[in-house]
């Protein structure tokens, strides 16, 4: 597993490079598609270079962590190990701009839910989520958490972890989760503990990226 000043370094380190390009590229960051395009991608490249930095075992972008099922969706970053199981693996979500929270909010959770299930099948050592979006997603996000109890696995914070039974992921809110493959069972708790938070502010956007550890707790059980 990587040391978590390794981890918080490499994730401060990506946010300066966004923050660069973002100063650079301002009319792109006033465009809700092409800065998503733009910035998530970079964000993606930029944490690969800061893991890899000083590290023999190779940082890969859009890797699989298995043949089937949800882990077979790439994932953003992902740290080999000195064998099969990976250190770490990191999902990324950019907020698209649109105002759309609670779908992009759904999509989060989906990350989170994907995560767990690699930290549970023992598939890495360390599984993160990375969210990257604007201060009024964060400010709308725990009144709607109030009345949807797995959107509180994003108001986790440093001192506080949040968790939630995947039981609730039951309704069809959560159908794009299972649609298409193969994984129906899942971890009996989700669990997650803000990492670190960084702030990306120019006179066109002002984003906070929130990094979250994630792990699956208890023995496996069919949520729907």
């Amino acid at each position: 597993m990587l040391e978590p000043e390794a981890l918080q370094g490499a994730f401060l380190a990506a946010s300066g490079e966004t923050q660069a390009l973002m100063n650079h590229l301002g009319l792109a960051a006033r465009s809700a598609p092409t800065a998503k395009l733009v910035f998530e991608s970079d964000l993606r490249a930029s944490l690969r270079r800061a893991l890899q930095f000083g590290r023999q075992e190779m940082v890969s972008v859009e890797t699989s962590l298995s043949k089937d099922g949800l882990l077979a969706d790439p994932t953003d970053v992902v740290v080999a190990g000195k064998t099969k199981k990976a250190q770490l693996a990191v999902e990324l979500q950019w907020h698209p701009r649109s105002e759309d929270q609670a779908g992009f909010a759904n999509q989060d959770i989906g990350d989170m839910v994907k995560m767990a299930l690699a930290k549970s099948r023992d598939v890495v050592e360390q599984a993160t989520v990375v969210v990257a979006a604007p201060t009024r997603f964060w400010r709308w996000l725990p009144g709607y958490a109030a009345e949807h109890v797995a959107l509180d696995l994003l108001g986790a914070n440093s001192e506080a972890p949040s968790s939630a039974k995947s039981s609730v992921l039951a309704g069809p809110s959560w159908d794009f989760l299972f649609e298409g493959n193969s994984d129906k069972e899942l971890p009996e708790r989700l669990w997650s503990q803000l990492l670190d938070r960084a702030e990306i502010r120019s006179p066109w956007a002002e984003v906070e990226l929130r990094l979250f550890e994630v792990k699956g707790l208890g023995p496996s059980i069919r949520p729907r």
